[in-house]
């Protein structure tokens, strides 16, 4: 029962975050479109920003576990199988969350409370994406600083994409093929053929 009650409670927060904005949803809105007491919301969160950081945080973990090494397969490592299931997995983790995604571009920076939020969220990401370029070899020769610009660069390509289709254009889940073939493409194209020192 204290599940679903937190279970309700962010998914009108979601909703309204989409219908609303962020800036203009009260935690007295969320309550009423959840059909519950505004004590009830204080059992499950502290503030409206605890809210959302707790579902960027459940947002992160679903990245953490579609790219943690002990789930892919060494086998797959230098093909485009692996890439695809990787890049799959993440977009629609991205289109699953596509509103924590939506208020994370368009309110990061402008936004003390997310911008805290932001910063914390793509960090951690960050750092996975380097756990599995390291665990694997993908670039070897690369300095730490060179694989930390690489995986902003990989998340930034698909969280931009993510974004474009899924939330500016408004497509769905049926545009996944398409878009995980030309990231694939991209990200097959441009695997380094040497070893790359940082002098």
């Amino acid at each position: 029962m204290a599940v679903e009650k937190r279970d309700k409670i962010v998914e009108s927060a979601l909703k309204l975050f989409e219908q609303k904005g962020y800036h203009s949803t009260k935690v007295s809105d969320i309550v009423k479109d959840a059909g519950m007491a505004q004590g009830t919301f204080y059992l499950y969160f502290k503030s409206k920003e605890d809210l959302f950081r707790s579902v960027a945080e459940e947002c992160l973990k679903e990245i953490v576990v579609a790219l943690e090494p002990e789930s892919l397969d060494p086998r797959e490592l230098h093909n485009d199988k692996m890439h695809d299931r990787l890049i799959r997995q993440t977009l629609t983790i991205y289109y699953q969350n596509r509103t924590i995604l939506n208020i994370l571009k368009r309110h990061g920076a402008a936004s003390p409370e997310i911008a805290d939020i932001s910063k914390q969220f793509y960090g951690n990401v960050c750092e996975v994406v380097k756990g599995m370029f390291k665990h694997f070899n993908v670039y070897p020769g690369y300095t730490e600083e060179q694989l930390e610009m690489t995986a902003y660069a990989e998340i930034g390509m698909l969280e931009m994409v993510a974004y474009q289709w899924f939330i500016e254009k408004g497509n769905g889940l049926e545009k996944l093929d398409p878009l995980a073939e030309v990231l694939v493409g991209i990200n097959v194209n441009c695997v380094p053929e040497t070893d790359v020192s940082g002098e």
